[in-house]
């Protein structure tokens, strides 16, 4: 499975995720705006500068720009050090390279004709407006990407960074790893059930841990690294092997019915993966919120800043909806339809 998944690691956070699944045996290439970042990566076997970038400050309309310049060296980076069917971009959804450039990738990568998901990051409720703000628009773009394959989306109001990050990687390879480690007489499952998970559309979970009951998993599937999962909503797989007293049954009540499982048995613990499940609205309803608690005192801020004598102009309604700019962005000579949409 090692042959058919594989990585592009977008900005910092994207970055740090990547050495964890290259560490684990993956393809990753690495893209950043800012060379910086990418010389922290010490040992990364691909990483591509992208031309003109110094990074992007949380500038999201920046980081699609240099991405259409230098789409023609990025996809040529990918084509030639990427041989997998499967590619998941890793992106933050509240920074400035990983959150302008994650989406507009994806589509641009799926008009290849790849198969194309994500890995993804909601920021912490104490991080900045910005972030939050960022994050809103980024999402808006993604959940609007049409043929997307599994979206996981690591939360990190549930816990310390480093430790969801690797929590995550740990339990995504356990996953993959099913049809070589785990064999039952009472059934199996194979890769092809495994690619037929992730290429789901919509947000995916995934867990591994040593449980012998279905509560604990289902405790688990609710309260994990990843965005809240809402019941009672749609589903399209629930992908598990099993151990102990975990059922398939359990699991589909709690959840709800997916259009198909795969299910095989083991005796060391539980790793189930829920692909097809319904975006997460409510976390992005908080997050909205968090933007829209805050405009009053961030618009007083930058009327005091206008009176310095600054002349920026800088519409606070027209970052929280996405909508587009007035200001003109200079287009390069050539570009796809695709790339129009995020300019």
């Amino acid at each position: 499975m090692r042959e058919k998944i594989a990585f592009v690691a977008v900005g910092q956070a994207g970055g740090n995720i990547g050495r964890l699944f290259e560490g684990k045996g993956f393809a990753v290439l690495y893209v950043n705006t800012s060379k910086e970042d990418l010389d922290t990566l010490e040992h990364a076997k691909f990483k591509h500068h992208i031309s003109g970038g110094e990074g992007c400050n949380k500038d999201r309309h920046k980081a699609k720009q240099l991405v259409v310049d230098d789409f023609d060296n990025i996809a040529g980076e990918i084509e030639s050090k990427i041989k997998a069917d499967m590619i998941f971009v890793i992106f933050a959804s509240g920074g400035g390279t990983g959150s302008g450039a994650g989406p507009m990738l994806m589509d641009l990568l799926i008009d290849e004709g790849r198969t194309i998901g994500a890995v993804t990051i909601l920021p912490a409720p104490d991080e900045s407006v910005k972030s939050h703000i960022n994050s809103y628009e980024c999402f808006m773009e993604l959940t609007e990407i049409e043929g997307t394959g599994a979206c996981f989306i690591i939360d990190n109001m549930r816990g310390e960074k480093i430790g969801l990050n690797s929590h995550f990687v740990d339990s995504f390879t356990d996953f993959i790893d099913i049809p070589d480690k785990h064999k039952s007489i009472r059934g199996n499952i194979d890769k092809a059930e495994i690619e037929e998970t992730l290429k789901a559309h919509g947000m995916a979970v995934v867990v591994s841990l040593q449980a012998e009951e279905s509560a604990e998993v289902i405790e688990a599937l609710r309260e994990n690294a990843f965005a809240p999962v809402e019941t009672d909503r749609a589903v399209k797989y629930i992908t598990a092997s099993m151990s102990g007293n975990v059922k398939m049954s359990d699991l589909e009540k709690a959840i709800g019915t997916p259009i198909d499982n795969f299910q095989t048995f083991n005796d060391q613990g539980t790793i189930c993966c829920i692909s097809g499940l319904t975006y997460p609205q409510a976390r992005f309803e908080d997050i909205y919120k968090k933007v829209s608690e805050n405009k009053d005192l961030i618009k007083k801020n930058l009327a005091a800043t206008h009176e310095t004598g600054m002349k920026k102009n800088i519409n606070f309604l027209e970052d929280i909806v996405g909508s587009e700019r007035k200001t003109e962005v200079q287009k390069p000579k050539s570009r796809r339809d695709i790339m129009s949409k995020y300019l």
